[in-house]
């Protein structure tokens, strides 16, 4: 049996800013939306800066940067990077 490996995701977001609603609201749509295959694959961690900054990193790899975009991630863009990795497989596997 295959060992499927987690994911790490991270938010560092401006605490001066305010937008430590954002990234907890991002990481509550994300846990409402997965459920438990969610819980099981993904370490979510925040991390509190300053600067304007509104990161999403996962597995090491920046996926969304606030300041490069120049808004605020919808959960619809985050879900494209994790739900590949997250969906439960339907099949059975053959014997």
């Amino acid at each position: 049996m295959a060992v499927t490996k987690g994911m790490d995701l991270e938010i560092t977001y401006c605490q001066p800013c305010g937008h430590q609603p954002r990234a907890i609201e991002l990481v509550s749509q994300l846990l409402a939306t997965y459920g438990m295959p969610l819980n099981k694959k993904l370490t979510v961690a925040l991390h509190p800066s300053d600067g304007g900054i509104f990161d999403v990193v996962l597995d090491g790899k920046l996926i969304f940067s606030r300041k490069q975009e120049g808004r605020f991630p919808t959960v619809e863009e985050i879900k494209k990077h994790i739900e590949p990795a997250v969906s439960v497989p339907l099949e059975v596997p053959s014997k």
